[in-house]
């Protein structure tokens, strides 16, 4: 067991190392007022859920992080804030790792730091819906509209209330 640890490590710490590098080569995703990328992925609560069905309740904030990274850890009660203040006012926040976790290591990751806010856990199918983002690190945050047109893509917390309350 602590040797598959061991390895899942080193590999999300390669994976993380290679993001880290292409990043200064990479070309960022979709800018603010292009149309989003759509996905359908499973929830780690159960069931699916697609982007379309997301912008059903108003905006949506895709956090792409994995769980190495220091500043996806100290800003989870900023995201867990946003969601309960929004969640029945427009804005679903939804988080996606990117690095092809296993839905065991993300279930204890959500229950040891009290993740409220959804969180997409589909392995392979995350990583193409990063990909799909041109996500290259974490994390990389994107709000779309209901109408699927992106109105933020970058690294900091946006101030949400531009666009609800």
């Amino acid at each position: 067991m602590y040797k598959n640890n061991v390895s899942r490590q080193l590999l999300t710490t390669l994976l993380a190392c290679l993001f880290s590098i292409s990043l200064a080569f990479a070309e960022t995703g979709p800018k603010p007022g292009q149309t989003a990328p759509g996905f359908t992925l499973k929830k780690l609560t159960g069931g699916k859920t697609s982007l379309a069905d997301l912008r059903k309740n108003g905006h949506v904030m895709l956090i792409f992080w994995e769980p190495n990274c220091v500043y996806c850890y100290s800003h989870i009660q900023d995201f867990n804030k946003l969601h309960e203040k929004y969640l029945n006012k427009g804005l679903t926040v939804a988080a996606i790792n990117f690095l092809g976790e296993y839905d065991e290591d993300i279930a204890e990751y959500v229950k040891d730091n009290n993740v409220k806010y959804l969180m997409l856990s589909d392995r392979l199918n995350n990583i193409d819906v990063a990909e799909a983002y041109r996500v290259v690190g974490s994390p990389t945050i994107v709000v779309i509209a209901p109408d699927g047109k992106v109105v933020f893509y970058g690294y900091d917390i946006p101030d949400v209330t531009q666009w609800v309350e």
